[in-house]
């Protein structure tokens, strides 16, 4: 286990994990050009219910992905009472351990679902909020001791 309460294997299993976080909007997203399949949220688009679908890559390659096990959801990631965490918008958002010591990857899920509520309406993509950038890329420490969601596209 590191310094900072990581649980190395944990961390390294959960950022390999595929996700795409799901952004139910006021409006529907408009294409950006009749050239590419690239949609943005209207500036007047309002910000609903948020998700996160997770799973795990069997096969890149093959596109291949099975949900995770009872098991798998339990795994600690992070030992730590709280965990701060940045999404695309900067804006820190701290989150206690529902156990008060650790975070698990349920639990990791629920708090990244939270921070996107708290903060992606805050974000700015051709005009509206960011619904390009779903993509789960895992979950890094900067030196400041925050977790920062990485978001691709």
């Amino acid at each position: 286990m590191a310094a900072n309460g990581q649980d190395d294997e944990g961390l390294g299993f959960f950022n390999q994990l595929w996700g795409r976080l799901n952004l139910e909007l006021s409006e529907p997203p408009q294409p950006i050009s009749e050239r590419l399949l690239n949609e943005a949220a209207l500036p007047s688009t309002r910000l609903g219910r948020v998700s996160l679908e997770l799973r795990v890559v069997v096969e890149i390659e093959d596109n291949d992905y099975r949900d995770l096990t009872e098991e798998e959801w339990r795994r600690v990631v992070l030992r730590a009472p709280i965990i701060r965490l940045r999404g695309l918008d900067e804006s820190v958002v701290k989150h206690r351990a529902p156990d008060g010591a650790s975070f698990t990857v349920r639990d990791l899920v629920a708090v990244i679902v939270e921070t996107e509520r708290q903060t992606r309406a805050n974000t700015e993509w051709f005009g509206g909020i960011d619904v390009h950038h779903v993509y789960f890329d895992g979950i890094t420490l900067d030196d400041a001791g925050v977790w920062s969601i990485g978001w691709s596209s």
